[in-house]
């Protein structure tokens, strides 16, 4: 099996292809452009256990995921794409709609017409993001709540999503979509081309000590998964192909946590002084999270095995040596 993930170097990236070395003999291909070093300059592979089976079995292709072309995926002969790479700022994406349009939306449609192309048909799995569903109708959400997209960000994963499924639709190619809800956990970075996603922000401030601002009265809830278990769920998609494909799919824990109850928690595990400061709350930002994993369950026999307070745990610990 060769198996070719994009946004090898990311956080989800890292930790997937950590897994594939553990649970596969595949060979593993990465395609990143490496662009989350000029904010983040960790090794991005620093987490990867197996570092033998690492420098044997991995291939990074410093290059866009938009340059791949059909002839280079034969070439290698690669048997699975799971599509990771994204621009992922809800902030960033109210700012520069048309990089967050070329970059997932208008980079997935391409990548779709290259896979149409192939003579190998590798199965696509696609990162999608709860942020698709915009404000909860009712939670928990299954994957036939209605989408309305809050953001430009929520608007390009779900029209990448929908691009990617008309390859299904129309010629029954092998596609399947993976919405996940928030993830956290080592090697996320806590400043992302200016921005930070909740965990590492609120991780880094309180180990320094520094205040934590929290958006709005705080009481606008996620559904916090650790990386983990997320990737775990896309190994899962990715060998029982036959059931998966044209599927989506929801990972996620079922629980919805408070942004002001997360802050309190990560204060209270990294024996934090820091104090909250609050801020006026942001526009697109969704007052509700939580996933309806049931179909997940049923078909993959996938259930997050990790509690929020051991992830945090493990996260705040790996970030504390980072700080060092």
């Amino acid at each position: 099996m060769k198996i070719l993930v994009t946004g090898s170097s990311g956080f989800y990236g890292s930790h997937l292809i950590d897994l594939l070395l553990k649970e596969t003999d595949a060979e593993i291909y990465g395609v990143d452009n490496l662009h989350r070093l000029e904010d983040f300059p960790v090794d991005p592979f620093e987490i990867i256990k197996d570092k033998e089976k690492f420098n044997e079995r991995f291939v990074n292709w410093e290059m866009d995921y938009r340059d791949l072309k059909a002839e280079k995926i034969d070439e290698v002969g690669i048997d699975t794409i799971i599509h990771l790479a994204a621009l992922v700022s809800i902030p960033e994406s109210m700012q520069k709609p048309m990089e967050y349009f070329e970059s997932n939306e208008k980079g997935t449609f391409s990548l779709c017409q290259e896979l149409l192309k192939t003579k190998s048909k590798p199965f696509l799995i696609y990162a999608s993001s709860p942020e698709v569903y915009g404000n909860p109708v009712y939670t928990p959400m299954d994957t036939d709540h209605p989408c309305r997209p809050r953001s430009f960000y929520a608007a390009t994963k779900l029209a990448a999503e929908k691009q990617c499924m008309v390859l299904h639709e129309w010629y029954k190619y092998p596609v399947s979509v993976i919405r996940n809800f928030n993830t956290y956990g080592e090697n996320q970075s806590n400043s992302y081309r200016g921005y930070a996603a909740v965990v590492p922000e609120f991780v880094t401030r309180s180990l320094k000590n520094e205040n934590i601002k929290i958006h709005g009265n705080g009481k606008q809830t996620r559904d916090l998964m650790y990386v983990k278990d997320a990737v775990e769920a896309y190994v899962r998609v990715m060998k029982e192909r036959e059931k998966t494909q044209g599927e989506v799919f929801n990972i996620g824990t079922g629980i919805q946590t408070s942004i002001l109850d997360l802050a309190k928690k990560i204060m209270e595990i990294s024996g934090s002084s820091s104090e909250l400061v609050y801020e006026s709350e942001r526009a697109a930002d969704l007052e509700r999270l939580e996933a309806d994993c049931s179909k997940t369950e049923k078909l993959l026999k996938w259930k997050p095995e990790y509690t929020i307070d051991k992830g945090l745990d493990i996260t705040i610990s790996w970030f504390k040596k980072l700080l060092e």
